[in-house]
């Protein structure tokens, strides 16, 4: 894997070498860095195969604050290896599709090396790629078949959850500021990318601005274990738990409805039928549950470019306050596509977002530490636990697309009360993502 890094470090630093042909290998509107194999790529879409191999690398160093003031640099990064099928033109199977994804995390995190207190249990991280383990996984394999004109979409195999529940944009280093909540403070019975599970889902388009989705999932503790390679392609569900059954509805205004420009609008629960531990006595409960609510809408357009302009995003998740340590997350993003009329595929970020922990587990952290003699925090005792309240995260950044083929992502983070510890220093991050599509 540092092989890979290092190719990702050699391809970054020969893109400031401006080339103008699409057919240079660091042209500014070069698709993929491998290009398009004599052509054979582009027919291979054609016929229905499309394939991906991406890396993501995200590096962080702490400026100031946080637990440890040591500064420190933390690279984390992930390969993965895709492919799509268009069935209908491969095999005649209308409106049918399939994916397939294997990928590969490695690397550390700033957050979990300086940031957070290490005795308390983390909520965010500065960089959202790390997680789940340094292992290979079996991240996608399903297939999706459409009926009545794809009017009813049902999909099955190994999945992501947050792939067709819970979705959100993506344009932030930090880790609550990325993708779908719910991953993020119940990930015990939510899986996100890169963990699979088994599933299924469907989805009926029954109004023409309106579509409802529900989905059966699997808990199985064995699809997140990180012992081994093996264990990100485990697919038998000998110690499987129970399921979660999402269900979201979803509002998509054909005809846009705010100053003409569009936005899309969802509301959701689920039921996890495992069971759970009682935060606050410690009791087995028999499932749990929560709530969310994504809307993402474009605000303004910058002249006759329908993709330039200001684009806002909401989301937040309320949990079960019996068996969740994170009783709710809440988010707002902001991010201007296309800044500038040379960089038209730029763009400006800002985004803020809060843990707010249960207060049931904030009083059982102050109990233990009563009953074992602490009345004020102790930085040094290993067996003190550090109390938990809120935490916000809040990042700018900015968005250099060199080309389709190459992201770059320089960023500023701050982070108030690392961890909800508030005894901890509030800590500033920089950090830099880049992407590189192959």
């Amino acid at each position: 894997m540092q092989q890979l890094f290092k190719l990702g470090c050699v391809s970054l630093a020969l893109t400031t070498c401006q080339l103008t042909s699409a057919n240079e290998f660091y042209s500014s509107d070069r698709q993929w860095l491998f290009g398009d194999w004599n052509g054979q790529r582009q027919q291979l879409e054609d016929q229905g195969y499309k394939f991906n191999v991406s890396i993501m690398s995200q590096a962080a160093t702490n400026l100031s604050g946080g637990y440890n003031d040591d500064s420190d640099f933390e690279n984390a990064a992930q390969l993965t290896l895709g492919a799509n099928f268009d069935l209908s033109k491969i095999a005649g199977w209308q409106d049918t599709t399939a994916a397939l994804a294997i990928t590969k995390r490695d690397g550390n995190a700033v957050t979990l090396e300086r940031i957070k207190d290490p005795r308390a249990s983390t909520l965010g991280n500065s960089q959202e790629i790390y997680g789940r383990g340094k292992i290979w996984r079996l991240t996608q394999a399903w297939i999706k078949k459409g009926f009545d004109d794809n009017a009813l979409q049902l999909k099955f195999g190994r999945m992501g959850m947050s792939e067709d529940f819970n979705g959100s944009q993506c344009e932030f280093q930090n880790l609550i500021l990325c993708g779908g909540q719910l991953g993020k403070s119940i990930g015990s019975i939510w899986y996100n990318w890169p963990v699979s599970v088994w599933g299924a889902n469907a989805k009926y388009q029954f109004a023409p601005d309106w579509t409802i989705g529900v989905g059966v999932y699997e808990v199985n503790p064995d699809n997140v274990k990180t012992d081994s390679d093996s264990d990100g392609f485990n697919l038998d569900m000998d110690n499987v738990e129970g399921a979660t059954i999402p269900v979201e509805l979803a509002w998509k205004p054909k005809l846009a409805t705010f100053n003409g420009l569009p936005g899309e609008y969802k509301v959701g629960a689920l039921y996890s039928t495992a069971d759970a531990n009682n935060v606050k006595t410690g009791e087995v409960e028999d499932g749990k549950y929560s709530f969310w609510i994504n809307a993402q809408q474009q605000l303004t357009q910058h002249g006759a470019d329908p993709k330039r302009g200001l684009y806002a995003s909401v989301n937040a998740v309320v949990n079960d306050r019996d068996t969740t340590a994170v009783e709710s997350t809440q988010q707002l993003e902001l991010w201007y596509k296309g800044p500038f009329d040379s960089r038209p595929n730029d763009s400006i970020g800002f985004g803020l977002a809060n843990y707010s922990v249960n207060d049931r587990v904030t009083d059982r952290q102050i109990a233990t530490n009563q009953s074992r003699g602490y009345d004020s925090y102790d930085a040094l005792a290993s067996n003190y636990v550090p109390v938990q309240h809120d935490e916000l995260n809040v990042e700018l950044n900015y968005s250099y697309q060199w080309s389709p083929a190459v992201l770059l992502r320089p960023n500023i983070q701050y982070v108030h009360q690392p961890s909800g510890v508030k005894e901890v220093d509030d800590a500033w991050v920089a950090g830099l993502s880049v992407k590189l599509n192959f």
